[in-house]
């Protein structure tokens, strides 16, 4: 099993809203793969209320059978319309960690 975490910074856009509004939609949208891609377990996405600078806005958890499947995963067209449709189009900065579990 892998555990997948990724943290996002972002900010408002012109086509996706506010920034609340596209936390929301990163979380919507990244949970509704559940079920969807094989070899992924769980997913879980968090929007933060801490107002620290130091803090991330928007936090992905999810946990996959394999790497095998985690590559499968950040490969899938599902995953990828999520991605590239929204979330590289707001971030503003990634944290990623991925580790046996």
């Amino acid at each position: 099993m892998v555990k997948h975490i990724v943290m996002w910074k972002v900010k408002e856009h012109e086509v996706h809203g506010t920034k609340e509004e596209v936390m929301q939609k990163i979380k919507v949208g990244l949970e509704s793969l559940k079920g969807q891609i094989e070899g992924l377990e769980e997913i879980e996405v968090g929007i933060n209320f801490n107002t620290s600078e130091a803090a991330y806005d928007v936090v992905l958890n999810s946990v996959l059978t394999s790497k095998e499947a985690l590559e499968h995963y950040q490969n899938h067209p599902k995953h990828l319309e999520v991605a590239n449709g929204l979330v590289r189009q707001v971030a503003t900065s990634r944290v990623v960690v991925d580790y046996s579990i």
